[in-house]
């Protein structure tokens, strides 16, 4: 990784992207809360440091949002308990509350574990308190949907590689500890497996998940031949909306063992590409953040291990 004693401002505004680069961006709807949400959980969470306000609105006018839409999103992301925020004289700093921390944290172990683990045929099953109130189980469902369970009924949730770890911190931080029944199950062999088949695919509506796989491949396939050629700005720009992108679908993918997907699974596709791309950006894309990022303890001088494990 390249290593910098320095940072560089640039006005990201004035950087120009290569029609081929600038393409990905076309049709996208950008949300300015959920892109900091994705360039704090795959960039910046890693730091360990908070990040100058500045540096953000930077960061983000290459995509397009303005200064205006991202000092309201920090705000709101800081009410909703994402983001804590420091001054440092007449600057503002913003960090990950160790909420936010944990809900990135345990997101990392699904976004950059491109190869799903043998299945060991067990299911994880979340059952879920009829009596919880409302907004509590809106809340609990929201995150449980986040960690990769599908939603077999409204109140039953299910995970062929449930991570018991993520579970219990989910648990926890929503006070929810004795309101949910995790249970493990797993099917008997003297029983057909076509049910099984035929109610997932309805239950995790798998037809609309394969569109949105096929759309995240034809997006960015054609950033593989152009890998040479980016610029260290156009590589950070691709290498966030791919992460975006590829969160936006893993959201709704039920990671699904291979013996119960349809034939030819598109998710195979878009995990391979995802990885393969990745790979080829992470060093110019860090390049390009060790120029424009400012922390609270002063310029980003190199790549955190953290970021860099995650494609040993």
């Amino acid at each position: 990784m390249y290593h910098f004693k320095t940072a560089v401002p640039h006005n990201s505004a004035a950087i120009k992207l290569s029609p081929k680069v600038a393409k990905v961006r076309r049709g996208l709807v950008l949300r300015a809360n959920s892109l900091l949400i994705t360039l704090y959980g795959d960039a910046l969470a890693p730091l360990g440091q908070a990040v100058w306000l500045g540096s953000l609105i930077s960061l983000m006018e290459l995509f397009g949002l303005s200064s205006r839409l991202v000092r309201t999103s920090a705000f709101r992301l800081t009410a909703a308990d994402w983001l804590v925020a420091t001054r440092v004289g007449r600057r503002s700093f913003y960090a990950l509350t160790d909420t936010g921390l944990q809900r990135v944290q345990n997101a990392d172990r699904r976004i950059y574990e491109f190869k799903l683990p043998a299945w060991d045929g067990r299911w994880t099953l979340a059952l879920l308190d009829t009596t919880m109130r409302a907004s509590e189980g809106q809340t609990l469902r929201r995150e449980l949907l986040w960690e990769g369970f599908g939603q077999v009924s409204a109140n039953l949730f299910a995970h062929p590689h449930g991570d018991h770890s993520a579970l219990q911190d989910i648990l926890k931080t929503a006070k929810a500890q004795d309101k949910v029944a995790v249970l493990s199950a797993s099917g008997i062999e003297t029983y057909s497996e076509q049910p099984l088949q035929n109610i997932l695919h309805q239950a995790f509506k798998l037809t609309e998940v394969a569109l949105a796989w096929q759309q995240f491949v034809a997006r960015f396939e054609p950033m593989l031949s152009e890998l040479e050629e980016l610029s260290p700005a156009e590589a950070f720009f691709v290498r966030t909306l791919l992460i975006h992108e590829y969160r936006r679908v893993l959201l709704r993918d039920p990671h699904l063992p291979q013996t119960l997907l349809p034939a030819n699974w598109p998710g195979v596709q878009g995990r391979e590409l995802c990885e393969t791309l990745y790979r080829g950006l992470l060093t110019s894309s860090e390049q390009f953040l060790c120029t424009q990022v400012d922390t609270s303890d002063g310029p980003l001088v190199k790549t955190p291990k953290a970021i860099s494990k995650r494609l040993i």
